[in-house]
């Protein structure tokens, strides 16, 4: 990829800062839907588009699709933290390196990085994730249901998904 256009100084810390503020506000986004999400009832349930969308009260002890949920707590979740940290950390470093092109590449990691904070704080602080956003659907007889998730995972995929496609153009 090539230096961003006009990439002077002045221009890399122009969207660096714009990056470090989107980060702030997705990272805000996300605490607050769960902050607000964990001051519901454990059996929270409100059908937000009957048959399809529902926002729920759930935890996730594991990771994607709860796997390693069902490991000991002090085991799972230092393990979980130490990795999404490693992860995180060479994410950012990344990160540092793309702020500095042209493209969506930083962008997209600068979602990647809020979306990891979110969860990394909510498994530090509680030990567990918060998810409350449930879909599902019935298509052809059967039922589909997708595990609950949040607004950090919905930035990570979004993130992914983009990523793959900057790579395909190239």
């Amino acid at each position: 990829m090539l230096p961003a256009a006009g990439c002077t100084e002045a221009a890399v810390m122009k969207r660096t800062r714009a990056q470090v503020a989107l980060f702030a506000l997705l990272l805000a986004a996300d605490q607050a839907a769960k902050w607000w999400i964990e001051q519901q009832s454990p059996w929270f349930h409100v059908t937000v588009v009957g048959g399809f969308f529902d926002i729920v009260r759930a935890h996730n002890f594991g990771v994607a699709f709860s796997m390693f949920a069902h490991w000991t707590h002090a085991w799972r979740t230092g393990l979980l933290l130490g990795l999404t940290i490693g992860i995180t950390i060479g994410v950012l470093a990344w990160w540092w390196r793309e702020r500095r092109l042209a493209g969506p590449t930083s962008w997209l990691l600068t979602l990647i990085l809020a979306g990891a904070a979110g969860n990394i704080l909510d498994r530090a602080r509680l030990g567990y994730v918060v998810d409350f956003i449930d879909w599902h659907a019935r298509l052809n007889g059967r039922d589909w249901h997708w595990p609950a998730f949040n607004l950090a995972d919905s930035y990570i995929t979004v993130a992914v998904l983009g990523l793959l496609l900057v790579g395909l153009r190239k």
